[in-house]
């Protein structure tokens, strides 16, 4: 079997990419004599310097080149092509009022033109989708043999609003890590923390609607009851979406002294960062303001590592936490944050119980099973 994978990939900075790095690695740990390439998308028109995976790749804003990705891949000898989508990943910028600046076309370019087997994981699906969006992700169900979702709740949109048949649809989790579940002293001092301090976190690229805003105000009330709590915000200011936000969280920090109690880690965070990071932390928090997010990396390798979470109720954060596997705060709420944080530290044994039910449901989702899923599902459709 030879699979051609259609994604943004490393050393690209974004969520997708480190997705699509992630299932390659454990497909080929799994089973070597699997071959593949990659078709990667650059959000630039100079490219990135790939390494020899990358085939093909092509600037998201050139028409042209999706036709051509599409014939470079029929005229491979792939027998299956995996695509990871995402609206705003192909040279257009979508939101629930407009699928973007052409539609959607871009990527239907491409995909029309396809003649190899298709499976296609959708990272976004609306609970509340604009009518031109529904037709635009019906074509691209219809043009797969598979699509791949990665929450149940994201299944459950796709049939219900989009209409999609629901045999069309493959639920295969995220992927979480496989760690063991250490205590956090040694990555505390690992990484230049005391030990006995409190480490509060939360990770990815830094933009706007991430609601850290309100994190960092939340820590203002932690630090009148714990002194000793730290939180580390880690992740590169997005390039492209408002840098500025990036200084107006510290400024935040400054204007409520507490430049000693938050660190920042302007880089992105690559995954030997991102585990360790994790190991080091008492309590995650997920603060996103955008409650329309069927997936998200950071909070399931957060509960892969068997930490406590703290999260708004954005779509996948619903399924992932129910059961007392975490707390759902309100958005843009600091003193809903600062109470479940508190909550969890006051109570080491709620926090324990958290911890072990976070770690015992991402033990179900490891890469390895996950990538076994996606092996399965291309053989049986290349069968």
């Amino acid at each position: 079997m030879k699979i051609a994978y259609f994604s943004s990939y490393p050393p690209k900075a974004c969520g997708i990419a480190t997705y699509a790095l992630a299932l390659r690695k454990t497909i080929k740990d799994r089973d070597h004599s699997i071959e593949d390439f990659v078709v990667a998308i650059d959000d630039r028109e100079q490219g990135y310097s790939y390494g020899s995976s990358v085939k093909f790749h092509f600037w998201d804003k050139d028409g042209t080149s999706y036709q051509t990705a599409a014939e470079f891949i029929n005229n491979s000898d792939a027998n299956i092509v995996d695509i990871q989508h995402e609206f705003g990943l192909y040279g257009e910028k979508v939101n629930t009022e407009t699928v973007g600046n052409n539609n959607g076309e871009n990527f239907l370019i491409f995909l029309r033109a396809l003649k190899k087997p298709v499976v296609t994981t959708l990272h976004m699906v609306y609970r509340k989708p604009p009518k031109k969006h529904i037709s635009v992700v019906k074509e691209i169900c219809d043009r797969s043999n598979k699509v791949v979702v990665l929450a149940h709740i994201a299944k459950k949109f796709l049939t219900e609003k989009y209409d999609i048949n629901p045999d069309k649809i493959v639920v295969i989790p995220h992927g979480a890590p496989n760690v063991p579940k250490y205590a956090t002293a040694f990555f505390k001092e690992m990484l230049g923390f005391d030990k006995k301090e409190i480490l509060i976190s939360s990770f990815g690229l830094i933009r706007p609607k991430k609601g850290y805003e309100y994190l960092i105000e939340a820590m203002a009330e932690v630090k009148k009851r714990f002194p000793n709590a730290k939180l580390l915000l880690a992740g590169r200011a997005h390039p492209q979406k408002s840098p500025e936000y990036y200084q107006i969280l510290k400024d935040k920090v400054k204007e409520l002294r507490l430049k000693d109690s938050v660190k920042f880690v302007n880089k992105f965070v690559n995954y030997p960062d991102l585990i360790n990071y994790l190991m080091a932390t008492n309590i995650f928090v997920a603060p996103f303001l955008v409650m329309e997010q069927v997936s998200s990396g950071t909070l399931l390798y957060a509960m892969g590592a068997g930490r406590a979470c703290v999260s708004t109720p954005f779509d996948y954060a619903k399924e992932a936490l129910a059961n007392n596997r975490g707390i759902l705060v309100p958005p843009e709420d600091a003193s809903k944050i600062a109470e479940a944080i508190i909550r969890l530290i006051d109570h080491p044994k709620i926090r324990h119980r958290m911890q072990n039910e976070s770690y015992k449901y991402a033990r179900q989702q490891i890469w390895s099973k996950t990538s076994k899923q996606y092996v399965s599902l291309f053989k049986e459709i290349i069968s």
